[in-house]
This record gives structure tokens, sequence and C-alpha cells, in this order.
């Protein structure tokens, strides 16, 4: 709660997630300050594999249709590859989808965890990985009384910076104002700045610009003089 999260870094936390994409993985291991042991698609057959189906083709019809056709397909090049004519699994797993479900073992330090609920509660976060964030919160809560109290920590970034929420994105859910919103001035100073360094104005157009945006707006009545 003070913000000092150093002596977080002295509890680990171990997860074992079964039923996830390959593509949600993907995205997983970019926490880099963790460890990772993920089912192996080299030494395991992955004959009849699950799959991961996005609920915007779950709920079109045709798109299901041929989403299941695909993987079908998948699957019987796979075993056709691997059982019929010997190709090796390591090699045989290449036509494998991004949709196939894995598992992998996850171990995290405290800080580390907070990070990755940071970003991959927010809303903008891809659905399958933050509805897995919302379990894995739910497991710590649930484990005892003193990680339920942790685990209030864990919340999207834009609730992370205490008494001040606000949003970083660019797409925002609404939730909380943007960032510009918040410290209006200093972003449009930042952005003044950084248009004066493109040498597209000349000191008096700076000046000008500078009075227009910060000096009217305040109630000053004067009027800019080219000096």
């Amino acid at each position: 709660k003070s913000g000092h999260t150093s002596v977080t870094e002295f509890c680990d936390f171990t997860f074992h997630i079964e039923g996830i994409s390959r593509a949600l993985s993907h995205q997983l291991v970019r926490h880099r300050l963790a460890s990772y042991a993920q089912r192996s698609q080299r030494y395991c057959v992955e004959d009849d594999f699950g799959y991961v189906i996005p609920h915007s083709i779950k709920n079109n019809p045709d798109a299901l249709k041929m989403y299941k056709n695909i993987m079908e397909s998948l699957a019987e090049g796979y075993h056709a590859l691997h059982s019929n004519l010997g190709i090796p699994a390591e090699d045989a797993r290449y036509i494998l989808p991004n949709a196939c479900e894995t598992t992998i073992e996850v171990k995290m330090n405290g800080r580390a965890l907070i990070h990755f609920f940071n970003e991959r509660l927010c809303t903008r976060a891809q659905w399958e990985i933050r509805q897995m964030a919302m379990m894995m919160k739910k497991c710590v809560e649930e484990h005892d009384e003193q990680c339920a109290e942790f685990a209030k920590l864990f919340v999207p970034k834009c609730e992370a910076h205490l008494g001040t929420p606000f949003c970083t994105e660019h797409s925002t859910c609404g939730r909380h104002p943007l960032l510009k919103d918040i410290y209006g001035d200093y972003t449009k100073l930042q952005d003044l700045i950084d248009e004066s360094k493109n040498g597209d104005m000349t000191d008096i157009d700076l000046a000008q610009k500078f009075w227009d945006t910060f000096v009217k707006p305040k109630g000053y009545n004067g009027k800019f003089k080219e000096q």
C-alpha cells in the first residue's frame, strides 16, 4: 500500500494452468520476470488436440462451422503426417494452430504478479488472457487471509495509482479519466514543445500558441504583442 513493493519479490506464486490456447501462452511468456514449464509439442503427440473457440466465432453459426471444419482438417493432417507418414512430432507440429490447447506451469514473484495483473486485468487486454487473469486472482484470494489481503493490489493499471486513478491507453473504457485530462496543462505544454522541436514554427508562432493555450483560457484580457 505504501508503494514500496520490492519486499514482495521474496514471495513466489505458482499456478498450474490448462485449457488455454497457444495464442494466450505467447502473450503470457512476454512477462519475462517469471518461470515457465509448458507442455511440449515436440515430445507430446497432439492427436485429437483440444482447441479454444473465441466468442466472436462461437456466436456466429457460419463462422463456427467453418472454424470447426478447419480444426478437424488440421487434426487429420497432423495425424496423417505423424502416424501415417512417419513425420516426427517436432515437425508435424508446424501445422498446429494458435487455438491449440496447452498446459503451462507459471511461477512469478509478488512484484511481477502485481505488474501482470495491472496489465492483464485492463479491459483493453485480450479477452482470453484477461479471463485467465481474473481466475488467477480468485485463486490467490481464496488461498488464505494473508493472500486475500495481498490480492487487493491486483488491479488494472488505471487503479494502481492510489488516490488518483487514470487511464494511459489511447482507447479507454471510460472507467477513469485519461492521463492527459488530469494533467492537461502539462501534456499540452509537452505537445507544444514537441511541435516546436519539429522546426515548423517560428519563435513568434510558439509564443502566440503558448499565449492562446495557457494565458487566454485563464481569463486574462490583455492581448499578445509581438516584441
